[in-house]
């Protein structure tokens, strides 16, 4: 039995039980018992409640009349519709961020960056997905729009579960992502390449639809060949990119 304290009851049961379906612990189609649950944790049926309340909201659960809740089954469809929000508020997400990115903001980036791609080399795709939110919410967080976050909050989660549902029947999905994807996203961020910066989220997105209908991406997208080795910013010094007056002398980033 697991024993709360300091949050809302409600709230930990809720961090928990996510945790544990993000992580494939409950795998979708799993039923969510009040009365199970409110035992396993210690609480009453109230914040046990709630909690699933907040799952459902989140499009993580789904409460079926006369049924009971469950762990989402999410479909093909379901992924679509989610990657073509991100890419929308993604977009704005670069512009906004590229506006107000301080040296310390840029810097962060460049960190989660290097820890999303430790962690697809040495083949922890959990932690990578993880660490790819992170690197993706960053960018939300830095654009200083509170609401745009929230949007990204809320189908942050149901990402990850729909990619580790999806990649039962997709192998494509356990891809590692070539790192210029992600470099040119945080290179055009500390470029402040506005054109650049929005281009790079489309072409990451389409490289993942690619991925989820099972096409070969040909590693060949005309952002990544346009950015060659000036995408590759060594992060160790993301705070002193290319001159602005001068942003194609790629002499300026030293190769990653």
């Amino acid at each position: 039995m697991t024993a709360f304290t300091h949050k809302q009851l409600w709230e930990s049961v809720a961090d928990q039980l996510r945790e544990e379906i993000l992580d494939g612990r409950l795998p979708a189609g799993s039923r969510l018992v009040e009365t199970e649950l409110a035992d396993r944790f210690g609480v009453s049926r109230g914040p046990v409640r709630d909690a699933l309340t907040e799952l459902a909201r989140s499009g993580l659960a789904i409460d079926l009349p006369r049924r009971g809740t469950f762990v989402s089954s999410l479909t093909e469809r379901d992924l679509e519709e989610v990657y073509v929000l991100r890419r929308a508020i993604e977009e704005a997400a670069v512009r906004l961020a590229i506006e107000r990115a301080t040296d310390e903001d840029i810097a962060g980036l460049f960190e989660i960056l290097e820890e999303v791609e430790a962690a697809y080399e040495r083949g922890d795709l959990a932690a990578a997905w993880e660490t790819d939110m992170a690197f993706h919410r960053a960018y939300c967080r830095i654009s200083g729009n509170g609401r745009l976050l929230e949007l990204f909050d809320h189908l942050g989660p149901q990402t990850v579960l729909l990619m580790r549902t999806a990649l039962g029947s997709h192998a494509s999905l356990g891809w590692t992502p070539p790192v210029e994807y992600h470099r040119h996203i945080a290179t055009s961020i500390a470029r402040r390449d506005v054109a650049g910066a929005t281009e790079a989220v489309g072409v990451h997105y389409q490289y993942t639809q690619d991925r989820l209908f099972g096409l070969e991406p040909d590693g060949g997208t005309e952002a990544a060949d346009t950015a060659g080795a000036a995408d590759m910013a060594d992060p160790a010094d993301p705070a002193d990119p290319a001159d602005p007056a001068d942003p194609a002398d790629p002499a300026d980033l030293a190769a990653g």
